[in-house]
């Protein structure tokens, strides 16, 4: 299992003297994403009322986008861990879009979130010209008490 990493939030003018300093963010585990898959590793649980950061790593080399969402309390999507989202219409009906991430092609950035109580997955998003095409990939779910 990785340590948790730190990554931090842009923070301050940007002036000296009395500018408030960046304020370190959790990272709460990172999305891999191959050719045929997106995989979530945690690394730590986020705690219910904080920000936290999500690592994205794309081994692709195509880029993607990388959308949060909070499941409805109770729900559970049956090919979840599976890692496929056979339909996404079934995603939307029955979970909310939290943050986004973005990574370019064969590169490592990262996202924030304000996390709730709840159970959250990630959909996964290839890009082709800088465009989000094909299909998406499910990863997660991260579970927050």
């Amino acid at each position: 299992m990785a340590a948790a990493g730190i990554v931090l939030a842009c923070g301050g003018t940007g002036s000296s003297g009395g500018a408030p300093s960046p304020t370190p963010l959790v990272e709460v585990g990172q999305v891999t994403v191959t050719e045929s898959s997106c995989t979530y590793q945690r690394s730590s649980d986020p705690a219910a009322g904080t920000q936290a950061a999500i690592r994205l790593i794309d081994q692709r080399a195509t880029g993607f986008n990388a959308h949060l969402f909070l499941l409805d309390d109770g729900y559970r999507f049956s090919d979840w861990e599976a890692g496929f989202l056979v339909s996404h219409a079934t995603l939307v009906e029955h979970a909310h879009r939290v943050a986004d991430g973005h990574v370019d092609p064969s590169k490592t950035d990262s996202f924030s979130a304000q996390f709730v109580s709840g159970t959250y997955g990630i959909l996964c998003v290839p890009l082709r010209n800088g465009q989000e095409y094909g299909i998406g990939y499910t990863a997660g779910p991260i579970t927050v008490r």
